[in-house]
């Protein structure tokens, strides 16, 4: 388990550092943009799958405390579009979704982040939804697994906000 949150940790900052767009924000933190395609997932709300498009930007801060402890705070914002794959409709989300981790190998790590997205309908006449999405985990400092709580990959996590579809 050790092994496979260093490689996640290792992921991460390499993704960061490799990228070489960073540029300086006011406030000292670096700013990444990205993008990229969410899977198909179906979404009851709107009873058909939609596809996702995000796009963003991550405000990203690095730092190691005196007690060895590496920490990662990280903000991003970002749209996201949904299309539904038979009607075409259009919905689009706007979100934060802070993450933070924090690491010291001897004596453990957590990762955990949130994202709460709105997503509204282009045309009128489709129904909105709210999704909701959290991760966490901890290893301890003898790399055994303590919390496992793993991000929605399924689609389960849509709230409708009125009547579906």
């Amino acid at each position: 388990m050790r092994k496979l949150i260093g490689s996640l940790s290792a992921i991460v900052a390499l993704t960061l550092v490799a990228s070489g767009v960073f540029a300086k924000d006011p406030v000292g933190n670096e700013v990444l943009p990205f993008e990229f395609d969410n899977p198909p997932v179906y979404n009851d709300c709107v009873g058909e799958i939609v596809n996702g498009h995000v796009v963003g930007e991550t405000r990203y801060h690095e730092f190691e405390t005196p007690s060895g402890t590496f920490h990662i705070v990280d903000q991003w914002r970002f749209k996201v579009y949904q299309t539904g794959t038979i009607s075409g409709r259009v919905w689009v989300g706007y979100a934060v979704s802070p993450f933070q981790m924090n690491t010291r190998v001897e004596k453990g790590q957590v990762e955990q982040w949130v994202s709460n997205i709105k997503f509204i309908p282009l045309d009128e006449k489709a129904p909105a939804y709210f999704y909701n999405d959290d991760f966490k985990i901890t290893v301890n400092a003898n790399g055994e697994l303590v919390v496992l709580h793993e991000e929605d990959l399924v689609g389960a996590n849509f709230r409708c906000l009125g009547p579906k579809e």
